[in-house]
């Protein structure tokens, strides 16, 4: 199945490409802390979550936002999906690896982040690149702190099993 092209190129695949841009440069500026394996699960594992949530939430009966320009997915969807989102989960657990901090400054460490996540969207958000039809911002800040250490929980495990050498 082809994708189509956006019916307009606008402000929300504008900010796409650059946020992609800039986190991958990101990516490969900032010391890679992380195994092959870990990218590649923490990688998978978050294209999974975002497209559940679109395939869930986003969908009748909920339709509580749709992405880009309309209900319907398009090639800057898969750009998105496949490429841009994971970008932060990535950096989550790239520092964490790094100072790996436990008990109250592990939940801080996500707080925080959840916290940069809630900025990226709000961002996102005023580039169109989401459109909520009944999604508040607080639910996804809830919904980044559960991802988030998920993430974490799933790098500690596979970085015991494939550490990074």
């Amino acid at each position: 199945m082809i994708f189509p092209l956006p019916k307009e190129f606008d402000e929300n695949e504008i900010f796409i490409i650059i946020s992609t841009v800039v986190t991958w440069i990101l990516m490969f500026v900032i010391r890679r802390r992380l195994s092959y394996v870990t990218i590649v699960i923490i990688w998978t594992f978050n294209i999974f979550l975002a497209l559940s949530a679109d395939i869930t939430i986003s969908v009748k009966p909920y339709d509580y936002y749709y992405t880009i320009d309309h209900k319907t997915h398009e090639l800057f969807d898969v750009l998105l999906h496949f490429v841009t989102y994971p970008t932060l989960p990535y950096f989550v657990v790239t520092f964490y690896q790094k100072n790996k901090p436990k008990g109250i400054k592990c939940l801080f460490y996500i707080i925080f982040w959840a916290g940069i996540a809630i900025i990226l969207e709000w961002i996102a958000f005023k580039f169109h690149v989401f459109t909520y039809t009944g999604w508040k911002l607080y639910l996804s800040y809830i919904t980044y702190l559960v991802v988030l250490a998920a993430n974490i929980g799933l790098a500690n495990f596979t970085e015991r099993e494939h550490p990074y050498k």
